[in-house]
């Protein structure tokens, strides 16, 4: 039976692969005014420019290359495997080329303006705020009890009927969540051999799908007792 905790209903967006770029946003005007309030000096400024320039990299990353668990962990074993390996050479055969890439590396000292940071996160946020209301009107996912609606401004809603289709959530790329917590939900045949629908991109997945799998778990026992019910309705009939 239906709980009085169990939603009707779950709406998730399915959003482009900008919606990674917020901590770029969100902390361009963070250090922006911790650099404008003066409570850094000069070696503060340049570690606030490379954190940043690191926040730029893992955003790109995260919007340019899929990570999953495998990938993450070799590439992982692959950094420390050649850190190590560095040190090896340092240390056994004097090989100072690494260490003078390091070097020169430290010297760099970024500087990244205030004022051009706080731009960037302007002119970013505009973009993020048009996706967002984009994806209100052409990528909202409606799921119940009986179906999974997709509804798209200006074009015919798409509904699946849910019967006892396999709904999963997968988590194709570690950075993605990291960030956003986000992941793919995936809508399968009854006998999973069919793909039939593939929402992308959902923030805080996880969450959701506490929701999305109470209302699965309440239609399931709601079309047990159904079919219980024509079952027994047939045989008085018979009878």
């Amino acid at each position: 039976m239906k709980s009085n905790n169990t939603p009707d209903a779950v709406v998730i967006y399915s959003y482009p692969q900008f919606v990674f770029s917020w901590p770029v946003i969100v902390f361009g005007f963070i250090f922006a005014g911790i650099q404008s309030a003066g409570w850094v000096g000069p070696a503060g400024q340049s570690a606030i420019a490379w954190i940043y320039i690191t926040l730029v990299c893992l955003v790109m990353l995260a919007m340019g290359v899929d990570l999953g668990r495998n990938s993450s962990i070799f590439c992982l074993v692959l950094f420390v495997g050649g850190l190590f390996g560095i040190l090896w050479l340092q240390a056994a055969h004097g090989v100072t080329f690494f260490e003078r890439i390091g070097e020169f590396i430290r010297n760099l000292q970024p500087n990244i303006s205030a004022a051009a940071m706080v731009a960037i996160s302007i002119i970013l946020s505009i973009i993020y705020l048009m996706m967002i209301v984009m994806a209100f009107f052409n990528d909202r996912w409606r799921i119940t009890h009986n179906e999974i609606e997709h509804r798209s401004f200006g074009h015919k809603e798409d509904a699946t009927g849910r019967g006892a289709k396999r709904v999963l959530a997968r988590y194709p790329d570690a950075l993605e969540l990291l960030i956003c917590f986000s992941g793919t939900i995936e809508v399968y045949s009854s006998l999973g051999t069919q793909k039939l629908v593939t929402i992308r991109n959902v923030p805080l997945l996880p969450l959701r799908m506490k929701k999305i799998s109470r209302i699965l778990e309440t239609t399931s026992v709601e079309g047990a007792n159904a079919e219980e019910e024509e079952h027994e309705e047939a045989d008085g009939l018979n009878g």
